[in-house]
């Protein structure tokens, strides 16, 4: 009887190990893409539909550049498009690995840490990274005015692994973003004092969304973009190939650039350009032209006749030419162009006082100073 309990019990844990296995679970095989392909009469193509203008979300479906591309790869295979909306970089690649999509086209670079387990198509695009910063921060120029800031990176990007080993800019906090969207827009709430990423991307973004916002051309780690697939998919990255050989020789590709966001891009360089040039405007020195009122008072203005101005502080020592009156009013101008900046204004030998006055930073190179002298209020200065 205990020998039959015993012999029930062995059949019982066979039966068992043969359910269930044992050891670890073993991973499910990864299906060959092609074959999958026919299978299921499409490819399932996985996208992070945050990189305006390369892909974005549009009600519940997606549209943009690679999405044109994605949909001229399916094409060329004789089956549909199925867009697999996943958040980022990293879950991409981690989707594409197991099987999930046949493909991904998300503005991805081409990596060489990736190349053994992933392959990459030829690229479709160019980019390198630039920095987006605030229209009012005048600092930030160039990667080496980024030490002591502290400066956004969307994960997984370029930008991030860049940020993490350049040696330029000193003690720089990164504060990573899922996306380079969400750096934007933290930057434009003043978290940040900058955003290193893809150029084009931040500056479509920019100018259509945070219009505080600009993007600087840096010419720093410049990357291409590719499609990827598995390593272990050799026929359908030679497809992928081929259709973006086809895109290239017809001039679809180039079309497809103008069609999404070329206009864009040539509208924000030109808005970052006229900012520039106001900004290096209000930064100029201003040519001061003077005008002096006799408001009240028993003065007589002809005896201002021969005198001269001299403004001394942070741009220089500065003389205006003699003063000539008419009834009551007085007239002259500083022989120079002031810079901006605060100055001590001598008037000793005219109304025996001096005053401080401020050089703005106007974006204008002609400035007027109103000296109004009055009895009863004084001496007052404005300079605008």
């Amino acid at each position: 009887m205990q020998l039959k309990k015993y012999i029930i019990a062995i059949v019982i844990l066979l039966a068992l190990v043969a359910i269930f296995g044992c050891g670890e679970p073993k991973e499910k095989p990864v299906p060959n893409a092609m074959q999958t392909i026919e299978r299921i009469k499409q490819i399932r193509i996985g996208t992070d539909a945050v990189h305006l203008p390369f892909e974005f979300g549009l009600d519940t479906g997606v549209q943009g550049y690679d999405i044109d591309i994605g949909i001229e790869i399916a094409k060329d295979l004789g089956v549909d498009a199925r867009w697999v909306k996943i958040s980022g970089y990293n879950h991409l690649l981690e989707v594409l690995k197991k099987g999930e999509v046949e493909m991904v086209i998300s503005a991805i670079a081409i990596d060489p840490k990736h190349q053994d387990e992933f392959a990459f198509s030829q690229p479709y695009y160019a980019s390198d990274d630039g920095i987006a910063r605030r229209f009012d921060d005048n600092e930030i120029k160039d990667l080496a005015s980024l030490s002591g800031k502290t400066v956004g990176v969307g994960e997984g990007r370029p930008g991030d692994s860049f940020m993490a080993t350049q040696q330029t800019a000193a003690d720089v906090t990164i504060v990573k973003f899922p996306n380079l969207d969400d750096a934007l827009g933290a930057l434009n709430r003043r978290e940040l004092n900058a955003v290193v990423g893809d150029e084009q991307i931040m500056a479509f973004s920019g100018f259509k969304s945070y219009r505080n916002v600009t993007t600087h051309s840096s010419d720093m780690n410049e990357y291409q973009y590719a499609v990827v697939v598995r390593k272990s998919d050799q026929a359908l990255l030679d497809s992928v190939n081929k259709t973006l050989d086809r895109l290239k020789e017809s001039g679809e590709l180039e079309a497809m650039q103008k069609k999404w966001f070329q206009d864009v891009l040539v509208q924000a360089k030109a808005e970052l350009e006229k900012h520039e040039e106001e900004e290096a405007l209000r930064r100029s020195p201003k040519q001061i032209n003077v005008r002096i009122n006799k408001i009240s008072g028993p003065f007589k203005m002809d005896g201002l006749d021969g005198f001269v101005l001299v403004m001394q502080g942070s741009g220089g020592i500065f003389k205006s030419t003699p003063i000539l009156t008419e009834g009551n009013r007085g007239n002259c101008k500083f022989n120079n162009p002031i810079p901006p900046g605060d100055y001590k204004l001598d008037m000793m030998s005219i109304f025996r006082t001096a005053a401080t006055v401020t050089v703005q930073e106007f974006p204008k190179t002609t400035l007027s100073m109103e000296i109004n002298v009055s009895d009863k209020e004084g001496i007052s200065i404005e300079v605008k």
